[in-house]
């Protein structure tokens, strides 16, 4: 009932924040744990696929939460935003899904915007641009020789750390792309260049 009602959601929206939540940072190796999803400021969603670990709850099967996106995710017409899609792009390709309408991607906006500003990924992003301290990934999944893989951290703290991935995407962007749009030739740098070769460095990735 809560796929159902958030893929409704998905479907309306008029731009949809998504992240991936994996394995491994390494594509290639990267198996699918959840996704997060945000269609307005303060409104995120994480749907748990594939935690394991004693007590871990009933999950929805992995097949079936696919099926239900990949029209959304596949669907050039519902733009989407991100913190370095690519990355997801590759992940989901080798899931079957060619994601398409990538609309906007946080890291690359701020990258354009002002490239020596700072590191780009989201937790300086959200310092910077929001005065937020986000959940770090250590956070939920400890550190060092104690870290676990992010299928073993429990659904309710994955949760909360991966729908604020989804909620702060929204909100970078939110606050982001107007610096951008109010230089054109910055603005024109990242709409005609950097964003267009975000499916296509993933597909030359995946591809060799």
């Amino acid at each position: 009932a809560a796929l159902d009602a958030w893929t409704a959601r998905l479907e309306s929206a008029g731009l949809i924040a998504f992240d991936t939540e994996t394995t491994s940072l390494n594509y290639m190796d990267a198996e699918l744990v959840g996704f997060s999803f945000c269609v307005e400021p303060g409104r995120a969603a994480y749907l748990p696929v594939g935690h394991r670990y004693a007590g871990a709850p009933d999950q929805l099967p992995l097949d079936t939460v696919l099926e239900r996106l990949k029209p959304i995710l596949e669907d050039p017409d519902r733009p989407k935003v991100g913190q370095n899609l690519k990355y997801d792009l590759n992940v989901l390709g080798r899931y079957g899904i060619e994601v398409r309408g990538v609309a906007h991607d946080t890291m690359l906006e701020s990258y354009v915007l002002d490239s020596v500003g700072g590191r780009h990924n989201m937790d300086d992003l959200a310092k910077r641009f929001l005065g937020v301290d986000t959940i770090h990934y250590e956070d939920v999944a400890g550190k060092g020789a104690k870290q676990i893989g992010f299928d073993e951290v429990p659904v309710e703290q994955a949760a909360e750390y991966a729908a604020e991935d989804a909620d702060v995407a929204m909100k970078l962007h939110r606050e982001i792309w107007p610096r951008l749009e109010a230089a054109p030739t910055l603005a024109a740098v990242y709409r005609d260049i950097e964003l267009p070769l975000v499916p296509v460095l993933s597909r030359m990735e995946r591809h060799g």
